[in-house]
C-alpha cells in the first residue's frame, strides 16, 4: 500500500499541500477530487516521485520514495503505470510502437514476447487488430485506450489516471468507465484517479478522498461521501454534477 504522512509542499512563496495524510490500499480504485488549483496534480507527482516533497513521507510499499537517490526512484517507479490526461502518445509511432514502447524501455524480453504482450493489453482494452494504425487515424477515445493499453503493458501494480474522462463524450466517457473498472478487477492493479468528474468517480470509485486547502479534508466510499457534512465537499458535488442533488438534499 502507500502511505502518505504529513506532506507539504510549496511553490514561489504559496503552501500548495499542508500536511497532507492518506492512505491507499492495495487493489482498491481511489478518486482523488477537489476543485483546481487545490493540488490534485501536485499530489498525482509527489506519488509516483516526479516532483519531491518539502517535507513529510511517501511509502510506497515499505519504502520512503522521498529518502531514495535517482536510481533507487526508478525501481520503485518501474511499478507505476500512468494514463495522461491528453493520452501523450507519440504521434510519429504507430500504435504498436506506442505500446511496445515501456515494454522495451525496461528491456528483457525478445520482440517476439513485446509483440505477444503488446496483443494481450490490446485485446485487453478492445483494440484488437490495431496495431498497424496511426495515431493520427484514431479517436479520442481510442487514443485513451491506447494509452491505458500502454500504461498496464509493463504490469505496474499501481495505475494513475489523470482525468480519465476529460474530452470525451458522455458514451465515451462511461466506456473508459467500464474500462477502468474492467482492468482494476482483470488486471487487480491499485488504482489512483484525479477527476473532476463526479459521474465518474461515484462509478468507478471504492473511495473518495477531497483534497481541499493542501489537506485531504474527507475520504469515504461513494454511498457514505454524498451524505457529507463538509460544507465545502457538499458545494463541490453540488457544482459538478445536478445529477447529485437529490442526494444531498
Amino acid at each position: 500500500m502507500i502511505k502518505i504522512r504529513n506532506v507539504y509542499k510549496r511553490f514561489g512563496g504559496k503552501n500548495v499541500l499542508n500536511g497532507l495524510n492518506l492512505d491507499i490500499y492495495d487493489s482498491e480504485i481511489i478518486t482523488i477530487i477537489g476543485s483546481s488549483g487545490q493540488g490534485k496534480t501536485v499530489l498525482f507527482k509527489l506519488i509516483v516521485g516526479l516532483l519531491k516533497s518539502d517535507s513529510g513521507s511517501i511509502i510506497v510499499d515499505g519504502t520512503d520514495i522521498t529518502r531514495l537517490d535517482e536510481k533507487e526512484l526508478l525501481e520503485i517507479q518501474s511499478n507505476f503505470g500512468m494514463l495522461f490526461q491528453s493520452a501523450a502518445l507519440f504521434d510519429s509511432l504507430n500504435v504498436y510502437d506506442n505500446v511496445a514502447f515501456g515494454l522495451r524501455h525496461i528491456g528483457g524480453m525478445s520482440e517476439q514476447e513485446v509483440r505477444a504482450r503488446v496483443r494481450e493489453v490490446l485485446k485487453l482494452v478492445s483494440l484488437d487488430g490495431t496495431e498497424n494504425l496511426s495515431v493520427s487515424a484514431l479517436s479520442g477515445g481510442m487514443k485513451k485506450r491506447v494509452g491505458l493499453a500502454r500504461a498496464i503493458a509493463t504490469s505496474p501494480k499501481y495505475l494513475l489516471y489523470d482525468e480519465p474522462t476529460t474530452g470525451l463524450d458522455p458514451v465515451l466517457a462511461e466506456s473508459i468507465n467500464d474500462l477502468i473498472l474492467k482492468i482494476n478487477r482483470e488486471v487487480q492493479v491499485t488504482s489512483i484517479v484525479v477527476t473532476h468528474d463526479m459521474n465518474s468517480a461515484f462509478k468507478i470509485s471504492s473511495r473518495v478522498a477531497f483534497l481541499h486547502n493542501g489537506v485531504i479534508e474527507e475520504t469515504a466510499a461513494p454511498d457514505e461521501i454524498v451524505k457529507t457534512e463538509n460544507a465545502e465537499l457538499r458545494k463541490f458535488i453540488a457544482s459538478s454534477t445536478e445529477n447529485l442533488l437529490g442526494y444531498l438534499r
